[in-house]
């Protein structure tokens, strides 16, 4: 009772949220922050932005080195501390490593859009604790809520830095999948109706210092700043 009551106070609250986000959303920062290195340096890296327009993730490439902060090197998903034995994948396929954070219930519950519930949102919505989606791709091109962007090296390893906060442990929740080869991990934080999927891949990015707007809790506003910043 107390949860229903609680997402019928976020619905009323809702046109305020949706004003804020059509407003911060459209208020870009620099497409490359200073000291992020610039993608025209010799070392550019091609990353996608995925997004299904109503949840996104961030996808790095396999065959990528990054450093990050005391000194661990290797492969996207050996400096993350990830075990490459935990999915049931040939790695010789993997070209991508696709990335999300998102609410446990919702995220481990949803396959399509059309499968949120009322319970489901309101269980979200109050604080759902995090987790973090790890799922390997093959070739990525651009296409509809496919957004490729060169970054530098010194961006990736930015982007491999705030992925690697957003995890809670790198043990993978047991018998938890959604079919595709996939994990799910323990993620840092909670879920939040300011805190959201689209909200989290917004503040990866632009800490790597690609310009997309301020706040993004909804997809669109996400997808509207990566058309300005992506690849050509």
């Amino acid at each position: 009772m107390r949860g229903r009551r609680f997402a019928l106070a976020l619905v009323a609250l809702l046109p305020l949220a949706l004003v804020a986000a059509l407003v911060l959303g459209t208020v870009p920062l620099p497409a490359r922050a200073p000291g992020a290195g610039s993608a025209a340096d010799g070392a550019a890296h091609r990353i996608f932005v995925i997004s299904n327009g109503f949840h996104s993730a961030i996808a790095l490439p396999a065959d990528a080195t990054v450093t990050l902060d005391g000194g661990r090197r290797g492969s996207v998903e050996a400096a993350l501390g990830l075990d490459m034995t935990d999915f049931p994948v040939d790695p010789a396929q993997v070209r991508y490593w696709q990335f999300g954070w998102g609410s446990k219930v919702a995220y481990t519950s949803l396959r399509r859009v059309r499968d949120l519930t009322f319970d489901i949102a309101a269980r979200a919505l109050a604080f759902d604790v995090a987790v973090m989606h790890v799922q390997p791709l093959g070739p990525l091109s651009a296409g509809e809520g496919v957004y490729p962007v060169d970054v530098s090296a010194a961006q990736l390893a930015a982007l491999a830095a705030g992925l690697e906060r957003s995890f809670a442990a790198h043990e993978p929740l047991a018998g938890i999948t959604q079919g595709f080869g996939d994990r799910f991990y323990p993620g840092a934080g909670r879920f939040s109706p300011v805190m959201s999927c689209n909200t989290w891949t917004g503040r990866q990015l632009r800490r790597a210092g690609i310009g997309v707007g301020l706040w993004t809790p909804f997809a669109a506003q996400l997808e509207l700043s990566l058309a300005r910043v992506q690849a050509r």
